[in-house]
């Protein structure tokens, strides 16, 4: 793969866990019902898209690797603190 091509990869897969964490501190800023659901979803997708630099050659220790892995972990924050106290929800974000 060429490296504009390579980095342009990277680009969107860095991308969709950003738009993917911004959409659940959204839903979360609502007090959606569905808050819970989609911070998993979040988290989900932010692990594909770490698993998804590693297909592209990407190391373990990669910047964009570890940088999907921590909006990851954020929405698993959120989550967390979903649970622990659901009226707090407005003054997470």
């Amino acid at each position: 793969m060429k490296k504009g091509a390579y980095l342009m990869e990277k680009t969107n897969v860095l991308e969709e866990c950003m738009n993917a964490y911004k959409y659940a501190v959204e839903v979360v800023q609502k007090n959606s019902p569905l808050s819970r659901d989609l911070t998993q979803s979040c988290a989900e997708v932010c692990r594909s898209c770490a698993n998804e630099c590693l297909k592209l050659g990407e190391s373990r220790s990669g910047r964009t690797y570890k940088m999907c892995l921590d909006y990851a972990e954020l929405c698993e924050e959120i989550e967390q603190d979903i649970q622990e106290d659901p009226g707090r929800l407005r003054k997470l974000v």
